[in-house]
């Protein structure tokens, strides 16, 4: 009788070591710091749009830490790269070219696939130091690479227009790429936020510098946008276009109401 108990025991013992594992291990997969390298990385992607750049290059480290941990290759040299673009808009070139570096040498050396993202990154550092043609060229580039990703390809074909400089632009295809973006958003297929909020921006943006008819109904769709978001931040820059509108269309009424909405606004924004 103890030596059956003995063999019971044995089994059991077996079976929790082995066939009862828990069930990550059974999936021959754990995800616990791949969970926690998103959660710290959209953090670091919200304060980075609220312009909270010291925030977010604090979460974006926390988030290389985790992705790290677990050797996401890939992963480390995207967080390279938002560190690098937190760097750039911070005028510290010294450290954003040291994160690109980093990532540069994540894919020579280990394969990370990040060739495009390393691209982009090299654009905006073209038109930092003025190269503002090499960088229109890239993003052209990469338009062209992105033709069968139609937010990758909007974005891009913007992102050149920026670097250009453009006096005028073709609203018909500046249309089309809102619209484009707008069923993405309402079908729930729009996987980057922030490629919809760039365009819709810089769509009031231009317009308002080219005095087309259309800036107050692009101005308010931005509004719209951004409140949905609550990003003060973008909401006070489209409020400083609607007074930019109407200062140069003499409606100072309008202009004086915008001018104290955007005073209110930036005294109400929390640090």
């Amino acid at each position: 009788m103890i030596k059956l108990t003995y063999v019971v025991m044995l089994i059991l013992f077996a079976c929790l070591n082995s066939g009862c594992s828990s069930a990550p291990e059974k999936q021959y997969r754990v995800t616990k710091y791949l969970d926690l390298a998103n959660t710290w990385m959209a953090r670091g992607d919200r304060k980075r749009q609220e312009e909270k750049l010291d925030l977010a290059l604090s979460n974006y480290q926390t988030s290389y830490k985790y992705a790290n941990m677990r050797n996401d290759l890939t992963l480390m040299g995207i967080l390279h790269l938002k560190q690098a673009t937190i760097h750039i808009n911070q005028n510290r070139i010294e450290q954003a070219s040291d994160s690109i570096d980093k990532a540069k040498a994540l894919r020579q050396y280990e394969g990370a696939d990040i060739l495009l993202p390393i691209k982009s990154l090299e654009a905006k550092f073209e038109y930092v130091f003025g190269k503002a043609s090499k960088a229109e060229s890239i993003a052209n580039e990469l338009s062209a690479t992105y033709k069968n990703d139609s937010e990758k390809h909007i974005y891009y074909r913007w992102l050149s227009w920026m670097y250009s400089g453009a006096n005028s632009l073709d609203w018909a295809e500046a249309d089309s790429d809102l619209k484009t973006l707008k069923q993405l958003k309402s079908t729930g297929t729009l996987d980057n936020i922030e490629i919809f909020s760039f365009v819709i921006y810089y769509n009031a943006k231009w317009r308002v510098q080219e005095q087309d008819a259309r800036a107050v109904s692009a101005i308010e769709m931005a509004l719209q946008h951004f409140s949905e978001l609550e990003l003060t931040n973008r909401i006070k820059d489209c409020y400083a276009l609607a007074v930019q509108w109407y200062e140069a269309n003499d409606d100072k009424n309008k202009a004086a109401y915008f001018s104290m909405r955007l005073k209110e606004l930036s005294t109400n924004i929390p640090r």
